[in-house]
């Protein structure tokens, strides 16, 4: 990232901070006008004397000192612009902790304070327990804000401990919050080993970094989520059914009905399953199927079997290598034709250049008017391997 990108991005941080403060503020006024707060009486009024109000809470205290109500009013009377003297804030936010620990204002009171006075160790605490204990959708917004801001970074980095269930919701906020995914892989790389980021939700974060070119990125969770090691080329067999949002085979979601090609994993005898392709005769959308490969620049080797039976086609299928952006066709196989129902070998070569961070190897239609007009038959793939060759593009 450049220097002007981090300077915006660190501009952008700091405005959510503000707002997520402003907000929090505005919350705590609201919570008094909706009734909300806990014997609601206690909220300050704007029509009354605030030295009366503050003699009243402390008569109520002296009467009754387990009652938690009067502290938190007090408490929130601390946050009123410019304090109310002579509350000393810290020694009323500390009682008031004290006697109402679990109470989700006060949590937004200490937040919203540690906030403005930058106390990031503080202010996480205060949203992580809004969000675990409270499933609080704006603390969680919150700290998705934080996400970029480094000082903050640490703190939420601490929280990261084992059972903690506040960073899903968090990660749920970021584009809210419009804040990066890739920002967030930080806490996401320390969280995977304590087992805090479910399948789900890596796929979700897998799909962010993916629409926003962050392969390595995107890769290096795959990897993790699928075991801690990946061929480059994943399911060359077709055995398992594909995995969405990672770096699986991907297909296009079409009904029955309206499919020019309907795709299944059958099962061949001694070959197990593999991939069928059964073409109806309507216009094709393109590619057929397709996976993401993140490849070092260097030539690679593709081979694999396929077999098809009672195809009509001019100049039939193939596979082709194309980088991820731009789309630029890097390598394609010869057509493939009917086989007569006899499994047949294919091989192709491909170079990838430096400029292709992830390629894409895809089926398509030798011709582009064939996809327009369709196609009928069937075709099967199967046994597909991806190995490093000699030599540098």
């Amino acid at each position: 990232m450049t220097a002007k990108r981090w300077l915006v991005a660190a501009l952008c941080a700091a405005l959510a901070l503000a707002l997520a403060a402003l907000s929090l503020q505005r919350n705590l006024r609201r919570a008094c006008d909706l009734r909300e707060w806990p014997e609601f009486s206690f909220c300050p009024q704007p029509d009354a004397e605030v030295s009366a109000q503050v003699r009243d809470l402390r008569e109520r205290i002296a009467a009754n000192p387990g009652d938690t109500a009067p502290w938190l009013a007090l408490a929130l009377l601390t946050r009123q612009p410019g304090g109310v003297a002579p509350l000393n804030e810290e020694a009323v936010l500390a009682m008031a902790g004290r006697m109402a620990p679990q109470d989700a204002l006060l949590l937004r009171v200490q937040a919203a304070r540690a906030l403005e006075q930058e106390q990031w160790p503080q202010a996480v605490a205060a949203l992580v327990r809004l969000v675990q204990e409270q499933g609080d959708a704006e603390a969680a917004r919150t700290l998705a804000a934080l996400v970029p801001h480094p000082p903050a970074q640490t703190a939420l980095k601490a929280a990261l401990k084992p059972g903690a269930t506040w960073l899903e919701p968090v990660l749920g906020q970021l584009g809210a919050a419009k804040v990066p995914v890739a920002l967030a892989m930080p806490l996401v790389a320390q969280a995977l080993p304590l087992k805090l980021v479910s399948p789900q939700t890596g796929q979700a974060l897998m799909r962010g970094l993916k629409a926003n070119g962050q392969w390595l990125e995107a890769q290096a969770l795959w990897v993790y989520l699928v075991g801690g090691a990946a061929p480059m080329l994943f399911n060359g067999g077709f055995e398992t059914g594909f995995i969405a949002d990672g770096f699986d085979w991907e297909l296009r979601d079409e009904g029955p009905s309206k499919a020019g090609v309907l795709i299944e994993q059958p099962t061949m005898g001694e070959r197990g399953r593999v991939l069928q392709l059964e073409f109806t005769g309507r216009p094709l959308a393109q590619p057929l199927v397709r996976q993401m490969l993140v490849l070092p620049p260097g030539s690679y080797a593709l081979t694999g079997d396929y077999m098809a039976r009672q195809m009509r086609t001019e100049q039939g299928l193939a596979w082709t290598f194309n980088c991820a952006a731009g789309g630029r066709e890097l390598a394609r196989t010869p057509p493939l034709l009917d086989t007569l129902g006899q499994w047949r070998k294919m091989a192709m070569s491909v170079a990838v250049p430096a400029d292709c961070p992830a390629v894409m190897l895809q089926l398509q239609t030798q011709l582009g008017s064939e996809a327009l007009s369709g196609l009928r038959g069937q075709m099967s793939f199967d046994a597909f391997r991806l190995s490093a060759s000699q030599g540098v593009p």
